[in-house]
C-alpha cells in the first residue's frame, strides 16, 4: 500500500500532461462515420430502390414525415421488404418510426427491428425516461429476433421541440445505445411560434448550437438540420459549411445531391490532413524532449489544439482518406 506520505511525493505533472491524462481517460465510443444522412420516403418504391445508389453514409427510411396517415401501412410493409432483400448492403440503415404514442409507433417499432434496421430514427426525443422507454422497447423485441443474428439497434435522437433541446444532455445519457442528436429545426421553429424555421438566425440557431454541445459533451455525434432550399446547391454547400463550425459531424439531407456535398465537406481535406500529421509529428518529438508545449509554423502548440489534429487524422482514416 502506499502511504499518505508517500503519496505527497507523486512527480508532479505539468498542466499540458495534466490536459492529455484526462483526454485519454475519456471513454471511447466507436461511432460509425456519419457525414451524411438521406431521408427515404418508405412508401415510394422507386426512391426506395433509387437510394441503393446514394452516396449517403446512413440511409433513414422514413415512416413519419414523408407518408400519409392512409399510407403508413403500406409504407411500413415496403421499409420491411427492402430491409429483408437486404437492398443496401455495406450502409447503415436507419428507420425513422412514428412518434410514441401516436397509433403507428408500436407497429413500426416492432417491424423495423425484427427486419434488420441498424438504428431507429427517434422523432419528438423529449425526455430522459421517454427515450429510455423505447430502448427498453427495443431490447425485448431483439429477443424475439432468430438467432440474434444482428447487433444490437442503435438509437439516433431527432431533437425537434424546446423540451427536447432544454433535455438535450439527460437525452444524450439515457442510454448507451443513444448514438447521435439530431436537430430538427423546422418542428422546433413552428412549437417556438415563429413564422419561419431559418437555422441561421435567432433563437433557432441558438438551439443548434446548444444541440452541438450537449452531444459533444456527451460523446456523442451531432448531426445538423436539413436545409429545404433543395435545389440550391450553394446555399446548402453555405449551410453544411456553418454546421461544420458549430462542432457538428454530419447533416440530415433530403435530396442525394445533398449527400454528396455534405460527406465532402465533412471529410478532412487533403491540406487539412497533412497539417494535421505534421502537428502529430511534431508533438510527438516534443514529448520525446519533455516538453509540453512546442512551434509549428510560428504558432504555439499544445494538448487540446494536438487532440483537435488527432481526431482530424482519425475521421480521414474513416473516411478512406489515409
Amino acid at each position: 500500500m502506499v502511504s499518505d506520505g508517500q503519496k505527497g511525493h507523486r512527480p508532479a505533472i505539468s498542466p499540458a500532461g495534466a490536459m492529455v491524462e484526462r483526454m485519454q481517460a475519456l471513454p471511447a465510443r466507436s461511432l460509425p462515420l456519419r457525414r451524411s444522412l438521406l431521408f427515404v420516403p418508405g412508401a415510394e418504391p422507386r426512391k426506395l430502390e433509387k437510394a441503393r445508389e446514394a452516396a449517403a453514409d446512413t440511409l433513414l427510411l422514413d415512416l413519419e414525415d414523408s407518408v400519409a396517415p392512409e399510407h403508413k401501412r403500406e409504407a411500413r410493409q415496403q421499409v420491411v421488404a427492402a430491409l429483408r432483400a437486404g437492398l443496401y448492403a455495406g450502409r447503415e440503415v436507419a428507420v425513422r418510426v412514428n412518434a410514441p404514442g401516436t397509433p403507428y409507433f408500436e407497429d413500426d417499432l416492432q417491424a423495423a427491428v425484427l427486419a434488420g434496421a441498424h438504428a431507429i430514427l427517434l422523432p419528438k426525443c423529449e425526455t430522459a425516461d421517454g427515450v429510455a422507454a423505447v430502448v427498453d422497447a427495443i431490447a425485448a423485441l431483439e429477443r424475439e429476433r432468430p438467432g440474434g443474428a444482428w447487433a444490437r439497434v442503435r438509437v439516433l435522437a431527432l431533437i425537434e421541440n424546446p423540451a427536447g433541446i432544454a433535455n438535450a444532455v439527460a437525452i444524450a445519457r439515457s442510454s448507451p445505445r443513444v448514438e447521435a442528436l439530431c436537430f430538427g429545426h423546422a418542428d422546433f421553429a413552428l412549437l417556438m411560434g415563429l413564422a419561419e424555421a431559418d437555422a441561421g438566425t435567432g433563437v433557432v440557431y441558438h438551439a443548434r448550437c446548444a444541440l452541438a454541445i450537449a452531444a459533444k459533451a456527451c460523446g456523442l455525434a451531432p448531426i445538423d438540420c436539413v436545409h429545404l432550399a433543395v435545389r440550391d446547391e450553394a446555399a446548402f454547400r453555405r449551410d453544411v459549411e456553418i454546421g461544420l463550425q458549430l462542432g457538428y459531424e454530419g447533416k440530415l439531407c433530403i435530396h442525394p445531391r445533398q449527400a454528396e456535398i455534405a460527406n465532402e465537406v465533412y471529410t478532412p481535406q487533403p491540406e487539412a490532413i497533412a497539417y494535421a500529421q505534421r502537428v502529430v509529428e511534431a508533438w510527438q518529438r516534443a514529448e520525446a524532449e519533455g516538453r509540453g508545449v512546442f512551434t509549428l509554423d510560428g504558432k504555439m502548440i499544445d494538448a487540446p489544439l494536438v487532440a483537435v489534429h488527432q481526431r482530424v487524422l482519425e475521421r480521414a482514416r474513416r473516411a478512406g482518406k489515409l
